[in-house]
């Protein structure tokens, strides 16, 4: 598919409470309010230079900001403001709602509103997206440097294990901070609760975010299945989800996952199945790629201080 712009939504919710960081970054002091406002690089809103460098990459047209109309109603970034000051979850299925009316099938790419992706790296993602296209879900995952000094501030990060294909040595990744989605075909209700609590717990270990994922989910996922039951339809929820979720974690912790590995279970858990069953040829790509900048996202008072003594140039 050729290169092509795509609307974008920069999520500019807050981290209401600071979040309990993992072991190796208790010296930290996290971040809690509206960072896209609070968080000032330079003298300027961190929210400005990422919006400067989205439109700068030329792969984002027009540039949406999901966020509290209070917060960011005078902050002039050229996105087109969507009022909303929910949960994670609740934001991103109302910023996919609101753009999804005015651009009705196509992708709609996200941003959190606390990275600061150099150009290069924004270019060369998106050229693999293009590529890639059309997907259900395209999530990059970021090679880490084997040197991490390289990593700096943010080290205490999580880094993942993660192998190309089978039978190969697993790379170390860290979570990109860039998504693509195609709206019609994901599970937004299942989403909205996933997200929410996959963002309270974004910093602890695979085990822990397994625990409180299948905990808070289970009982609604079970009530489900029982209504598709009811509607004399397969209960595959269950499996498709919980299922999918627990094995490839188990995989992930282990160090013995692979990329098609995350691949298909995060298809089956996020795709809506009806969809599936339409587009086989489909997949949820989650590629490996360079490009250090779109994983650094700024949750700590240290991460903050160290893009402020050397802030990039925009791009």
């Amino acid at each position: 598919m050729a290169n092509r712009s795509i609307p974008m939504v920069i999520l500019g919710g807050s981290d209401r409470r600071r979040v309990r960081l993992p072991a190796n970054g208790r010296d930290k002091h996290p971040l809690a309010g509206y960072k896209g406002v609070d968080l000032r690089i330079g003298g300027r809103p961190v929210l400005e230079i990422l919006a400067e460098r989205l439109e700068a990459s030329g792969a984002f047209e027009p540039i949406y900001l999901a966020g509290p109309a209070e917060v960011y109603g005078a902050l002039d970034t050229g996105a087109v403001l969507i009022d909303t000051d929910a949960s994670f979850g609740r934001n991103i299925v109302t910023a996919l709602g609101e753009v999804g009316s005015r651009h009705p099938g196509t992708p709609v790419a996200f941003v959190t509103c606390d990275i600061l992706p150099d150009a290069e790296h924004l270019g060369a993602a998106m050229a693999d997206w293009s590529r890639r296209a059309p997907s259900d879900l395209w999530f990059p995952l970021i090679r880490a440097p084997r040197d991490r000094g390289l990593l700096g501030a943010s080290a205490w990060k999580p880094v993942y294990r993660v192998a190309t294909e089978r039978g190969r040595p697993p790379e170390e990744i860290l979570p990109g901070h860039l998504v693509v989605t195609d709206p019609d075909a994901l599970r937004l209700g299942f989403i909205q609760r996933l997200l929410d609590t996959g963002f309270k717990t974004r910093n602890r270990s695979i085990l822990y975010r397994l625990v409180a994922g299948v905990g808070g989910l289970v009982g609604g996922i079970l009530v489900q299945d029982v209504l598709h039951v009811l509607g004399g339809r397969l209960p595959t929820l269950t499996r498709d989800t919980i299922g999918a979720g627990i094995a490839v974690s188990v995989k992930l912790r282990g160090g013995r996952a692979t990329q098609r590995d995350l691949e298909d279970a995060t298809r089956s858990i996020f795709v809506r199945r009806r969809h599936r069953q339409r587009h086989p040829e489909r997949r949820a790509a989650l590629p490996i790629l360079d490009g250090l900048s779109l994983a650094l996202d700024i949750d700590t008072e240290e991460e903050a201080r160290e893009k402020e003594d050397s802030p990039r140039r925009s791009a």
